[in-house]
């Protein structure tokens, strides 16, 4: 995996020591996250109204993230033309995980999984057109495209359930799906030369809780169904492990490696989810389960592959 040819300067300079076996370590620790956060969310909005859950979670992620960037000498200043990149960014992030949440609860798991994971094509499409030295050549399309048909097999037997209105749901993930893809772009296109990757993180959520708590108000007439201690241990854990620690790790590699790269490694959060299933739950490891776990692994692999032309380069 090549790094972005732009030197980060600040707290973040230390992650172009990070080689790509540690990169792969960290991908796919954070996916296995994601792949849990998944099932989390999936939960949670079955006690709690969708937005109403991200407006709790965000207000419990500010304190603790106000206090490791005080910690860390951050800068809290925000200025000129890259502070209203900020805010579209922000901005991108909270339309995001509306859609996330909300259709979440209107579709199927395997669909959520499904439609989420088209934001790879939508990053490394937008890359190809909008950043330097982030090329779609020939073997990573394949790569995308394979480790995509694994997911697809993966959910093989949800692909074709129907219920009332779970189209609904399936096109908010999709949005949600553009608008990840859009803020990874964003990010690399117009900000990650003036911020650390706390800065990144900081400031879309400080901007996005309260517009949850509002739109929650005006759209969320019930916000919360029943409530128990699961409820909140998965609040507490959605914005102590996956905001703080996960989303923040996954933007300061981010201000170093291509972005279509990185966004291609979210293929492996469902895998892990099947896994999970197979493992803890007792659920049998099917040769279509296995099969799209090779295809997925096959094409990560091809994704993370050079160009032809640069690899003779190189050597």
């Amino acid at each position: 995996m090549a790094a972005d040819s732009r030197r980060p300067d600040g707290a973040d300079a230390r992650v172009l020591a990070i080689s790509s076996w540690q990169v792969l370590a960290w991908m796919l620790g954070l996916t296995a996250l994601w792949g849990l956060n998944a099932v989390s969310i999936k939960v949670l909005t079955q006690d709690v109204a969708p937005i109403m859950s991200l407006a709790l979670r965000g207000t419990v992620a500010i304190v603790p993230l106000t206090l490791y960037g005080l910690w860390r000498g951050e800068s809290f200043r925000f200025r000129g033309w890259p502070a209203v990149h900020q805010g579209v960014n922000a901005l991108l992030f909270t339309v995001e995980f509306i859609a996330i949440y909300a259709g979440a609860r209107y579709t199927t798991g395997g669909h959520v999984s499904i439609f989420l994971n088209t934001a790879p094509f939508f990053t490394a499409l937008g890359a190809h057109l909008l950043l330097v030295g982030d090329r779609l050549h020939t073997v990573k399309a394949l790569g995308l495209g394979l480790a995509f048909a694994g997911v697809l097999t993966l959910f093989s037997e949800d692909l074709f359930v129907q219920r009332a209105g779970i189209w609904r749901g399936d096109l908010l993930v999709l949005l949600g799906a553009v608008c990840w893809a859009g803020g990874t772009l964003y990010i690399k296109r117009f900000l990650v030369q003036h911020y650390s990757g706390f800065q990144l993180l900081y400031v879309p959520v400080v901007v996005s809780t309260p517009l949850f708590w509002l739109a929650s108000w005006l759209l969320e007439p019930v916000p919360f169904h029943h409530v128990t201690w699961l409820t909140v241990a998965i609040i507490v854990f959605q914005a102590l492990v996956i905001v703080n620690f996960s989303y923040l790790a996954f933007l300061v590699i981010l201000r170093v490696y291509p972005a279509s790269s990185m966004h291609a490694w979210t293929f492996l959060s469902p895998v892990w989810g099947v896994l999970a299933g197979v493992l803890l739950l007792g659920e049998h490891l099917t040769p279509f389960l296995l099969l799209g776990i090779v295809a997925v692994g096959l094409g990560l692999r091809l994704i993370n592959r050079p160009p032809r032309a640069a690899h003779h380069a190189a050597g």
